[in-house]
């Protein structure tokens, strides 16, 4: 059973130290203020990774749908292997991994990598298929890989239904390793079932190298999805497996780390993590079936963690990446990529979305396709993006009258530290934050008016005019005001110096 999500934090005065409002452990009071979910905005150019023209291996579906999207900074450019199908094999559910590029992220090239033969020609983006079953799942750059050969990972699916790593030099020629890396017991009558049994199954949607986990046994993370029995239903529910290497894996005791069953969600398939400022940020798929049609739709929704196990969500009735209207192309159903990328002054979502008709559940939706009715529909990939620390911010009740929200005590630094906060929807005389340093009684330190902040972005220094550092000799409060329609992402300490 998952322990309960921590309740209360030290906040200490640290150069480095982010904090960001999302799971507002660091607020003590909130006046006239509010937390919402930042949504992410859609790219003009979306869907950035089309479906091919007819005849090719992805003319059907080219997205995410576990697949992952990079930037490589090594090589100065974007990738992604995505899942593809042919509409000429709709109904089969027979997914292949293709590869695409991007320098920007908006605009992409599926090159000739000339690696398998599909329709009799490898003049074709295909780097991994098994024929005949389905082929798709995350991608790894391995920072701590030391054999050059098996810099680049994909965790695919092989005969039996198990995860297998495929290896890679150069992310294009794929080498498989012949055992899985994550395995499915079989069953007691010796079949290899995959539900309903909690315990046996996972089905890998990210693989992830965690640099932030002080722990070098949890140094690698997959995280992906379980199952359980509800009724009727198989219900999925977010897992994470943990170890120190891409093989040796531990079933964390918190699974399901994040359940449906405790929320408003029908499933929750896909899930992404990113380790950020010292938490951990989940994406996961919020689904539900439509009151009308009994279809089955999601958006992606937000969670964060302290630990990257136990999660909580972050305003669940609030969307972060919405699906599209009627008849656009991402109607329907959304579902994140394996991992986001922090580039410059943005994070950008890569997302798989389908159009409103696209379904598999219930299954008297399927018609007299035998396999999936979902797999002859299509889906293509999307970006969007927010900035820096944008998930969820602070703002104002009603966007006019303004509002505060004051920390809990902070720590003094024992050396001198300033503070800098990260904010957006500046508004010359409308929209601005003010920042007050207080004592413990919530009195102002200073008798000199609160520093005002006009300047939008990640890392805006405060200064005022006799503070010069945030007190080195007492034990404080921060207390910000929110003035208009501003919005109060988070706040972090700088070294003011010249300290490395």
């Amino acid at each position: 059973m998952a322990s309960p999500y921590p309740t209360a934090v030290e906040l200490v005065v640290e150069v480095g130290h982010s904090i960001l409002f999302l799971d507002l452990l660091e607020v003590d009071d909130m006046q006239r203020v509010r937390q919402v979910v930042h949504p992410a905005v859609k790219h003009p150019a979306n869907p950035v990774i089309r479906t091919g023209p007819l005849g090719t291996w992805d003319s059907l579906q080219a997205s995410p749908w576990q697949g992952t999207v990079m930037w490589d900074a090594e090589d100065g450019h974007y990738k992604a292997w995505y899942m593809g199908m042919d509409v000429a094999e709709a109904g089969l559910q027979i997914p292949r991994v293709g590869y695409a590029v991007s320098p920007d992220g908006s605009t992409w090239e599926k090159p000739n990598v000339g690696v398998h033969k599909y329709g009799g020609s490898r003049d074709n983006n295909l780097i991994a298929f098994l024929p005949g079953r389905r082929t798709n799942g995350p991608a790894l750059k391995d920072p701590g890989e030391t054999d050059p050969s098996r810099r680049y990972k994909l965790l695919l699916r092989d005969e039996n239904g198990d995860r297998e790593i495929w290896n890679s030099p150069d992310g294009l020629g794929f080498t498989r390793e012949g055992a899985p890396s994550i395995s499915t017991p079989p069953a007691a009558d010796g079949s290899r079932r995959q539900l309903p049994d909690p315990l046996a199954w996972f089905d890998a949607h990210q693989l992830l190298y965690d640099r932030q986990d002080p722990n070098p046994d949890r140094r690698y993370k997959a995280y992906g999805q379980m199952s359980a029995r509800r009724g009727g239903w198989s219900i999925r529910k977010g897992a994470l497996l943990y170890g120190p290497d891409p093989w040796t894996w531990t079933r964390s005791p918190q699974n399901p780390i994040i359940d449906p069953d405790e929320g408003d969600e029908s499933q929750i398939h896909f899930i992404s993590v990113l380790p950020y400022k010292g938490l951990y940020v989940m994406l996961y798929e919020y689904g539900w079936l439509d009151p009308l049609t009994s279809v089955y739709v999601a958006d992606i929704r937000l969670a964060v963690s302290r630990d990257g196990e136990r999660f909580q969500r972050v305003q669940p009735n609030q969307p972060f990446v919405r699906r599209g209207g009627p008849g656009d192309w991402d109607g329907g159903f959304l579902v994140t990529s394996s991992d986001l990328v922090v580039r410059d002054h943005e994070i950008q979502l890569f997302y798989a979305g389908q159009p409103e008709h696209w379904t598999n559940w219930p299954s008297e939706n399927r018609g007299e396709w035998t396999s999936s009715a979902g797999s002859v529909y299509p889906a293509q990939t999307g970006l969007a993006t927010i900035p820096l620390d944008g998930f969820a911010a602070l703002e104002t009740a009603d966007g006019e009258m303004p509002g505060a929200v004051t920390t809990i005590p902070l720590k003094p630094s024992a050396t001198r530290v300033g503070l800098e906060i990260s904010w957006g929807n500046a508004l010359p005389g409308r929209n601005w934050i003010d920042v007050q340093v207080l004592d413990l009684a919530g009195d102002p330190i200073s008798t000199v008016s609160p520093a005002r902040v006009v300047t939008q972005g990640s890392c805006v220094p405060v200064v005022w005019d006799d503070l010069h550092s945030l007190p080195v000799d007492r034990e404080f409060r921060l207390r910000f005001g929110i003035h208009g329609a501003a919005r109060l992402f988070g706040f972090s300490f700088r070294d003011i110096d010249g300290r490395q």
